[in-house]
C-alpha cells in the first residue's frame, strides 16, 4: 500500500502566483513593509541556516586552540560578536532565497508549501524580486567585506547560481545535497572567522571538522524534503522521497543520523557525557523519521534535526571548555 501524503488543510490559496501581480494595498518599497518582506524571504530557512551556523561559529571560537589559533578566547568578547555573526549569515541567506524564490516556477511550489512567502502572497512580484536581487548582490558583498568574511560570500554566490540557475537544486537529490553540503562548509567557516576574528590561518583540525560537518549535512539534509513532498511533486523536483519513494528515503536519513551521532563525538575523543546528547537526540530523530509520517510529524522531525545539528556543532566544547573555567575564575567561582 503506497504512502499517501497528508493534505495540508491549514494552507489557504495564495493571492497570486507572483509573476505579474502584487498587492496594491501597500507600497512594496515602503521601509516597514519592505523590511517585513525581506524577513519573509528568509523566515523558513532561518532555523536551518542562520541559527545553527551562528552557533557553529561561536562554538568554534570558544573552543580555543581546538579549532582556532587562540589559546585563551574571551567568553564575553566572543558572545558580543553574536549579532555580527548572525548578520553575516542572514545576509548570505537572503541572497540565496532571493535567487531561489524569484523564479516563477518556484511560486508554484511555494503556493502549496509556503503560501505566506512574499511572491505567492502578493507582497512583491518575480520581476521586482529579480531587481532586488541584482541590487542586493553587490551590497551584501560590500557589507561582508567590512564584516571580515567576504571570500566565503563569493563562493556562496557561485553555489547559489549552481543551485538555482543551473538547476542543481531540482533534478538530482544527491547533487542538491552535495551543493548544500559545500555551502554549509562556507556558512560555518565564515561564521567561525567572524566570531573569532580570524584570518586565513585556519588550523588543520578546523578543516577536518568543517569536512565532517559538511558530511553531516550532505547525508541528512533531505530530511526537510519529507514535509514538502506535495509542493515538490507539483514542481517536478527530483527530491529523495519522490525519486526513491517515501519509505526508502526515510532510511537514507535515519542511518546517517545514527552514524554521525557516534562519529562526531568519536572525532573529538570524548567520554560518555560527550556522547549522551548527540546520540540521544539522534536516536529520537531516527525513530521519528521511520515511525511517524505525515506533514505535521515530518515538520517536527525537521525542527528536531536542526536542533541536532546545533548540538553537534557544540561538540568541540566538550573537548576544551577552558573558556568557561577562566570566566568562572574571573568571577571568583
Amino acid at each position: 500500500m503506497g504512502f499517501q501524503v497528508e493534505k495540508r488543510a491549514d494552507l489557504a490559496p495564495p493571492q497570486t502566483d507572483g509573476r505579474d501581480q502584487v498587492s496594491t494595498e501597500h507600497n512594496p518599497w515602503a521601509p516597514k513593509y519592505f523590511a517585513k518582506t525581506l524577513w519573509l524571504f528568509t523566515e523558513s530557512d532561518f532555523a536551518t541556516f542562520v541559527g545553527p551556523d551562528t552557533l557553529f561559529g561561536v562554538a568554534a571560537a570558544l573552543s580555543g586552540s581546538a579549532l582556532t589559533n587562540y589559546d585563551s578566547p574571551d567568553l564575553l568578547h566572543i558572545l558580543s560578536r553574536i549579532p555580527l555573526v548572525m548578520l553575516w549569515n542572514w545576509l548570505n541567506l537572503l541572497i540565496f532565497d532571493l535567487a531561489n524564490q524569484r523564479d516563477p516556477d518556484s511560486s508554484v511550489e511555494d503556493a502549496i508549501n509556503k503560501p505566506w512567502r512574499p511572491i505567492p502572497s502578493g507582497r512583491i512580484t518575480c520581476a521586482q524580486t529579480t531587481t532586488l536581487h541584482l541590487v542586493a548582490v553587490p551590497v551584501v558583498l560590500a557589507l561582508n567585506y567590512l564584516i571580515g568574511a567576504w571570500e566565503e560570500t563569493v563562493l556562496l554566490f557561485m553555489l547559489t547560481w549552481m543551485y538555482n540557475d543551473l538547476g542543481g537544486g531540482n533534478h538530482n537529490w544527491i547533487v542538491r545535497n552535495g551543493i548544500i553540503a559545500v555551502a554549509f562548509s562556507q556558512y560555518n567557516k565564515g561564521a567561525m572567522r567572524v566570531a573569532a576574528q580570524m584570518g586565513f590561518d585556519i588550523p588543520v583540525s578546523a578543516w577536518w571538522w568543517l569536512l565532517m560537518t559538511s558530511g553531516v549535512i550532505g547525508t541528512t539534509m533531505h530530511v526537510q524534503d519529507m514535509k514538502d513532498q506535495e509542493g515538490d511533486r507539483a514542481r517536478g523536483r527530483g527530491t529523495a522521497p519522490l525519486v526513491l519513494g517515501d519509505g526508502p528515503a526515510r532510511w537514507t536519513i535515519a542511518i546517517p543520523v545514527a552514524v554521525w551521532s557516534l562519529v562526531c563525538p568519536l572525532f573529538w575523543d570524548l567520554g560518555f557525557v560527550g556522547y549522551a546528547l548527540p546520540v540521544g537526540v539522534g536516536a529520537l530523530i531516527a525513530f521519528r523519521i521511520l515511525a511517524l509520517r505525515g506533514f505535521s510529524a515530518d515538520k517536527r522531525t525537521w525542527w528536531l534535526w536542526t536542533a541536532w545539528t546545533a548540538i553537534l556543532w557544540f561538540v568541540p566544547l566538550f573537548k576544551d571548555y577552558g573558556v568557561f573555567v577562566r570566566f568562572g575564575q574571573k568571577l571568583g567561582l
